[in-house]
Parts: structure tokens; C-alpha cells; sequence
């Protein structure tokens, strides 16, 4: 039977990745807190313990500190959590000779490509804010380890209200004033789709795959139009709004092209990824 370990599932993808793999029968799932952390990731010794008396086969790391500003303005909580983290699972891993596969979710924050072409996994990779910074930092270790990693954007209805689609809810819902930001593009996709996504890959033993991965819809649209999209179709749109650049608005810097090119994805593991406006009309369900 597979042991797989779920970190940060207390949060928004790692919560729904938990949900969709405890309906499988043949894998045993351990996990660091469903409402609230069960663990300490800040006591090494704790943590290290957790992972050691666990011996999972696959580790599933859906931590994150994605709250860009606040990266910015606590550095070392951000290097913690975003790196730090990964760094000390791999020190365990070499000093008591574990065997684990390990999946990884980067993020979609390090493209910046100019124009609205989508970006492969092999071009320039942008540090322009410490969450980027210290994410790639990660991803370095994992790469160094042989792990999979998913560079990924996500929405969906979640705990905590955190993921993009609650943001547009919750705007629209009271008819406060918007600032929707008309020159970032990005293809993100349900919570429930990459969790479905990360179940088939494990019924299909894909996990021991290495390299880096573009994970997301297979078009893309501005974050604006993704917002009056989504609140048209769910009967909240309203006209107090205004567009706005994401620079203009936001104090620490941000891209404006994550558009990635998913094609490298879907070859690799034969599955094709839903477009971005089926996506939006499948999770509105879930707000209605």
C-alpha cells in the first residue's frame, strides 16, 4: 500500500488534494491538519520527527506563504516557509537514507513574458519580489533531488476564502468599489481539477516523474475579464468597478504574463487540460 504525506493540508489545494485521494482504497494517507496545522514546521525537530515516523513513499508539499506583500515585509518568514522548509525535508531525507518521491507546487509568478504569447517551461525565469525568490529557491532543491514540479495558479470556492474566484465573489457580493487589473494574463485551474489530476497521475505511478512542469488551462484570459466572467455567470456582476495595472495599484512588483504553455504537460502525461472559460462555468456551480 502507498504512503503518501500531505503538507499544508490545512490550506486551500492541499485540503481538496486530501479530499480527492482519500477516496482511493489502495494508498494510506497521513497529513499535518485538516482545519489547523497539527504540526510545527517552525520546530525542526518536531517536524523532522513527523516526517521520519511517517516513512511516506510520496511527499505531496502544498506549503506556501502566498501573501506577496506580506513576503515582502517579513523576508525571513517567507524564506521559512518557502524554501527553508523544503531544504531541511531533503537534509532528513540523505542523513536517515529515506526513499520518498516528492511532488512539488511552484507557482506561475516567475513568467513575465511580454505580449500574450504563452511561456514554456524553459524561458526566463523573473525574481522580481521575494515570494518568486524564494519559491525558485525551492525548486532549485527539488531539482537537485530529482522531484516533480508543478508551476500552477489556482481557483476555486475554498477554506478561508482565499483563491482568486472567492476574492471576485466577495467583491461583487457587497458592490464595494473594484480595481480589476486589465494587463495580467494567467491560466489558472480549478482546485478540484488539479487535485483529480494529482489522483490520476498517482494511479498511474506518474509521480516518479522529475523535471518541471507547467500545469494549467490551455488559453488564457486577462484577470479582468476573468472576473466579469465569472460574476456575470453567477448573477452578481454589477458596474461599480474600474481597471486598473497591477502596478499601479500594488506597491511591491508583480507580472503581468503568466500565461503558460501546457503543451510539455500534456505529452508527458497524456492527459488534456480543460480551456479557461470551461473552468470558470464548471466552478460557478459550487458558488451558486
Amino acid at each position: 500500500m502507498l504512503k503518501i504525506l500531505i503538507l499544508g493540508s490545512s490550506g486551500t489545494l492541499g485540503n481538496q488534494i486530501y479530499r480527492e485521494l482519500r477516496k482511493k482504497n489502495d494508498i494510506k494517507l497521513f497529513h499535518t491538519g485538516l482545519r489547523k496545522r497539527k504540526i510545527d514546521f517552525n520546530n525542526k525537530a518536531e517536524f523532522k520527527k513527523f516526517i521520519f515516523l511517517t516513512n511516506p513513499d510520496l511527499i505531496i508539499n502544498c506549503i506556501a506563504y502566498t501573501d506577496v506583500d506580506k513576503c515582502e515585509n517579513y523576508k525571513s518568514i517567507s524564506k521559512k516557509i518557502n524554501f527553508e522548509i523544503v531544504k531541511e525535508i531533503f537534509n532528513l531525507k540523505i542523513s536517515k537514507k529515506l526513499k520518498f518521491n516528492f511532488i512539488h507546487f511552484s507557482t506561475d509568478q516567475f513568467y513575465n513574458n511580454k505580449g500574450r504569447k504563452s511561456v514554456k517551461e524553459t524561458s526566463k525565469v523573473f525574481l522580481i519580489n521575494n515570494y518568486c525568490k524564494h519559491k525558485r529557491m525551492a525548486e532549485l532543491i527539488c531539482l537537485k533531488n530529482k522531484c516533480l514540479i508543478f508551476r500552477t495558479n489556482f481557483f476555486g470556492r475554498s477554506i478561508g476564502n482565499k483563491s482568486f474566484s472567492d476574492w471576485v465573489f466577495k467583491s461583487f457580493k457587497t458592490k464595494k468599489k473594484n480595481y480589476l487589473f486589465n494587463d495580467v494574463y494567467f491560466n489558472p485551474l480549478r482546485i478540484v481539477t488539479i487535485a483529480k489530476i494529482i489522483s490520476l497521475i498517482i494511479t498511474k505511478k506518474q509521480y516518479r516523474y522529475s523535471g518541471i512542469y507547467n500545469l494549467g488551462s490551455k488559453n488564457s484570459l486577462v484577470k479582468s475579464d476573468f472576473a466579469l466572467i465569472f460574476a456575470k455567470k453567477i448573477g452578481i456582476l454589477n458596474s461599480n468597478y474600474e481597471y486598473i495595472s497591477v502596478n499601479k495599484l500594488l506597491k511591491v512588483k508583480r507580472s503581468n504574463n503568466m500565461f503558460m504553455d501546457v503543451s510539455k504537460f500534456e505529452k508527458k502525461f497524456q492527459l488534456k487540460l480543460p480551456m479557461i472559460i470551461n473552468e470558470i462555468k464548471n466552478e460557478t456551480k459550487n458558488y451558486l
